[in-house]
């Protein structure tokens, strides 16, 4: 397979993407641009497999689109061969403990060398610079969570809860897509190249909300919320119905009107505690627990269908907790097709969501499922102009593995 050989699809056709990245956070924002027609090239570990390999069913989801080679670019023979295929790549993305690939010789320059207007992203879980005895340290979705001040937040007052599933990949490899994308472009432009520092703690920081500028302005420190409440704004969480469980913003003069009619507190509307105009009821306000609580007792004599007829009539943002039973089923998932089948490895038939987002002219598409490992190996090197010796070279010394 040559490095050209992929349909025509997506707004990103024409652009090479590279990752040396294991688990969800580096992986994530590669898979996310072979969904938008990126060709992405997925560098596995000559050593051991991603260890995404033992998660039977989200692995499929999680590498579909994929070519996959096995190279060991920090070895003499192997950083050669890297350094060849960085010629013709757009983005590099790397997740690893810090500043590890200087250390081991692969420095920015030395790509640029390559390729000038390369875009690095280099994803860690401290930074690259810093504080000596953090920058080095290993890190996961969870510590990134409690490290960035996120976790402290999530939970009940008893206990703090992490916010699955790993909410710190997740935010971590959505800010290396944005940012990757924004330096291309950028480099599109000028031929100049960037490199990124993307940390997994720094990505949940920056969603840190209210909680921290508030502390940081006032000295405010709010506590967390039993129950699944927001721990400021009255109607803005959880609540439990007869047959199951519901969700409620109540946000709008008129939504906030509306719930205080229907609760039988036209009264306070006009007052401190419901202002004319009022957009946002607050638990400080005069009254504020006293109409949750009642929020509460309101919607535990219902079903969610009348839960969701009064959201629906009084328009305020709300709705049923979907479990994962429900989606597949639901007319709205099935009418925007959300749920949808490939061909995953070894022809297996493999069910999950769909591309997103949609684009209209030029959509993502599923053009191959999870490669195995090494696929890709021998038809990528051969793009890169090694010939069958050299190749059978490289595996001798381990410098790469053929899929057998």
């Amino acid at each position: 397979m040559s490095l050209n050989q992929k349909p025509d699809f997506g707004p990103l056709h024409g652009v090479r993407v590279v990752v040396s990245a294991m688990e969800i956070a580096g992986p994530f924002p590669a898979h996310m641009m072979a969904e938008w027609g990126a060709d992405v090239i997925w560098i596995e570990n000559t050593s051991y497999p991603d260890t995404i390999r033992v998660q039977r069913n989200y692995c499929e989801l999680a590498r579909r689109n994929f070519k996959t080679i096995t190279l060991n670019m920090f070895a003499e023979e192997g950083r050669e061969a890297f350094l060849r295929l960085m010629k013709d790549t757009d983005i590099l993305i790397e997740s690893s403990k810090g500043p590890s690939w200087p250390r081991h010789g692969i420095t920015d320059e030395l790509l640029w060398g390559a390729n000038p207007a390369l875009v690095i992203a280099h994803l860690s879980g401290y930074g690259h610079w810093g504080d000596p005895n953090y920058i080095n340290l290993p890190s996961y979705d969870l510590i990134a969570q409690a490290f960035s001040g996120y976790l402290v937040q999530n939970g009940t007052v008893e206990q703090p809860v992490p916010a699955f599933p790993y909410a710190g990949d997740y935010f971590a490899g959505f800010t290396v897509l944005s940012s990757a994308l924004a330096a291309l472009y950028r480099a599109k432009q000028t031929g100049q190249g960037e490199s990124i520092d993307v940390s997994m703690y720094e990505a949940l920081l920056r969603v840190g909300q209210y909680y921290m500028m508030d502390y940081f302005n006032e000295g405010k420190v709010y506590p967390r919320s039993n129950m699944g409440k927001d721990p400021l704004c009255v109607g803005c969480g959880v609540y439990k119905c007869k047959d199951g469980y519901m969700t409620m913003e109540l946000v709008g003069a008129r939504q906030v009107a509306g719930m205080m009619k229907e609760l039988g507190k036209d009264a306070l509307i006009g007052t401190d505690a419901c202002p004319e105009g009022c957009q946002l009821l607050l638990l400080s306000m005069p009254h504020g627990t006293e109409t949750e609580a009642d929020i509460d007792k309101y919607f535990a004599d219902m079903t969610l269908a009348d839960a969701e007829a009064v959201m629906s009539r009084l328009k305020i943002a709300g709705g049923r907790m979907m479990t994962v039973q429900d989606l597949e089923n639901h007319p709205h998932y099935v009418a925007r097709e959300d749920i949808v089948t490939w061909e995953g490895s070894n022809g297996r038939t493999v069910k999950g969501p769909n591309i997103v987002p949609r684009f209209k002219n030029r959509p993502g598409q599923i053009w191959r499922g999870m490669p195995d490992r090494g696929e890709h190996t021998k038809s990528v090197l051969e793009g890169l102009g090694y010939n069958d010796q050299q190749i059978a070279e490289l595996e001798e010394k381990g410098i790469v593995l053929l899929k057998k």
